[in-house]
Protein backbone atom coordinates (compact mmCIF):
# COMPACT_ATOMS: atom_id res chain seq x y z
CA UNK A 1 0.00 0.00 0.00
CA UNK A 2 1.42 3.35 -1.09
CA UNK A 3 0.45 6.29 0.75
CA UNK A 4 -0.32 10.17 -0.86
CA UNK A 5 -0.72 13.56 0.68
CA UNK A 6 -2.97 15.64 -0.91
CA UNK A 7 -2.51 19.35 0.08
CA UNK A 8 -5.80 21.36 0.06
CA UNK A 9 -5.58 24.28 -2.09
CA UNK A 10 -7.28 27.25 -3.96
CA UNK A 11 -6.77 28.11 -7.75
CA UNK A 12 -6.94 31.80 -8.70
CA UNK A 13 -8.77 32.59 -12.31
CA UNK A 14 -6.35 35.59 -12.72
CA UNK A 15 -4.05 33.98 -15.44
CA UNK A 16 -4.51 30.65 -15.33
CA UNK A 17 -1.97 30.75 -12.43
CA UNK A 18 -2.61 28.42 -8.78
CA UNK A 19 -1.74 29.55 -5.39
CA UNK A 20 -1.73 27.73 -2.78
CA UNK A 21 -3.55 29.10 0.49
CA UNK A 22 -3.52 26.24 3.12
CA UNK A 23 -6.89 25.88 4.95
CA UNK A 24 -6.47 22.78 6.88
CA UNK A 25 -4.10 20.07 7.99
CA UNK A 26 -2.99 17.65 5.08
CA UNK A 27 -4.89 14.63 4.13
CA UNK A 28 -3.51 11.28 3.93
CA UNK A 29 -4.72 9.45 1.43
CA UNK A 30 -4.26 5.08 1.04
CA UNK A 31 -4.36 3.82 -2.75
CA UNK A 32 -3.94 -0.06 -4.28
CA UNK A 33 -1.46 0.21 -6.34
CA UNK A 34 -0.83 -2.83 -8.64
CA UNK A 35 1.99 -4.68 -7.97
CA UNK A 36 3.48 -7.61 -10.10
CA UNK A 37 3.30 -11.18 -9.27
CA UNK A 38 6.23 -13.09 -8.30
CA UNK A 39 7.53 -15.98 -9.87
CA UNK A 40 6.63 -17.84 -6.15
CA UNK A 41 3.38 -16.83 -6.69
CA UNK A 42 2.88 -17.35 -10.12
CA UNK A 43 4.32 -21.38 -9.59
CA UNK A 44 2.05 -21.62 -6.30
CA UNK A 45 -0.65 -20.53 -8.53
CA UNK A 46 -0.23 -23.23 -11.36
CA UNK A 47 0.74 -25.39 -8.95
CA UNK A 48 -2.90 -25.34 -7.41
CA UNK A 49 -4.41 -25.41 -10.81
CA UNK A 50 -3.41 -28.66 -10.84
CA UNK A 51 -6.68 -30.21 -9.78
CA UNK A 52 -6.00 -33.70 -10.82
CA UNK A 53 -2.94 -33.98 -8.61
CA UNK A 54 -0.98 -35.57 -12.28
CA UNK A 55 1.95 -33.13 -12.16
CA UNK A 56 0.91 -31.97 -15.17
CA UNK A 57 -1.34 -28.91 -16.57
CA UNK A 58 -4.06 -29.30 -19.27
CA UNK A 59 -5.37 -26.88 -21.09
CA UNK A 60 -8.45 -26.74 -19.44
CA UNK A 61 -6.57 -26.26 -16.21
CA UNK A 62 -4.23 -23.83 -17.60
CA UNK A 63 -7.14 -22.10 -18.69
CA UNK A 64 -8.43 -21.88 -15.37
CA UNK A 65 -4.88 -20.45 -13.77
CA UNK A 66 -4.80 -17.59 -16.79
CA UNK A 67 -8.54 -16.47 -15.20
CA UNK A 68 -7.35 -16.72 -11.64
CA UNK A 69 -4.45 -14.23 -12.86
CA UNK A 70 -7.15 -12.27 -14.36
CA UNK A 71 -6.71 -12.56 -17.71
CA UNK A 72 -9.59 -11.80 -20.01
CA UNK A 73 -8.79 -14.07 -22.70
CA UNK A 74 -7.99 -17.17 -20.86
CA UNK A 75 -8.79 -19.82 -23.56
CA UNK A 76 -6.19 -17.32 -25.42
CA UNK A 77 -3.77 -17.49 -22.99
CA UNK A 78 -3.79 -21.06 -22.29
CA UNK A 79 -3.26 -21.99 -26.48
CA UNK A 80 -0.50 -19.32 -26.46
CA UNK A 81 1.09 -20.95 -23.61
CA UNK A 82 0.90 -24.75 -24.68
CA UNK A 83 2.57 -23.12 -28.11
CA UNK A 84 5.12 -20.81 -26.51
CA UNK A 85 5.92 -23.58 -23.26
CA UNK A 86 5.18 -27.22 -24.46
CA UNK A 87 8.46 -28.24 -25.17
CA UNK A 88 8.02 -31.62 -26.18
CA UNK A 89 4.18 -31.28 -27.68
CA UNK A 90 2.52 -33.85 -25.57
CA UNK A 91 -0.62 -30.94 -24.71
CA UNK A 92 0.28 -30.47 -21.53
CA UNK A 93 2.78 -28.73 -19.55
CA UNK A 94 5.27 -31.07 -17.21
CA UNK A 95 7.17 -30.44 -14.28
CA UNK A 96 10.38 -29.53 -16.83
CA UNK A 97 8.09 -27.17 -18.29
CA UNK A 98 6.57 -25.10 -15.60
CA UNK A 99 9.74 -22.71 -15.43
CA UNK A 100 9.08 -21.77 -19.15
CA UNK A 101 5.75 -21.40 -18.06
CA UNK A 102 6.16 -19.10 -15.40
CA UNK A 103 8.12 -16.75 -17.13
CA UNK A 104 5.68 -16.69 -20.12
CA UNK A 105 2.67 -16.01 -17.38
CA UNK A 106 5.35 -12.93 -16.23
CA UNK A 107 5.81 -11.80 -19.16
CA UNK A 108 2.36 -11.21 -20.31
CA UNK A 109 2.41 -8.35 -17.24
CA UNK A 110 -0.20 -9.27 -14.90
CA UNK A 111 -1.01 -6.92 -11.69
CA UNK A 112 -2.06 -8.25 -8.52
Amino acid sequence: MVRFVQYPFEKSAACFTTTLSWHHEPTVVNKKVPAQWSPEQVRDLFKSADKNGDGKLSKEELKAAFRRLGSRWSSFRARRALRHVDANGDGVISNEELNDLINYALQCGYKL
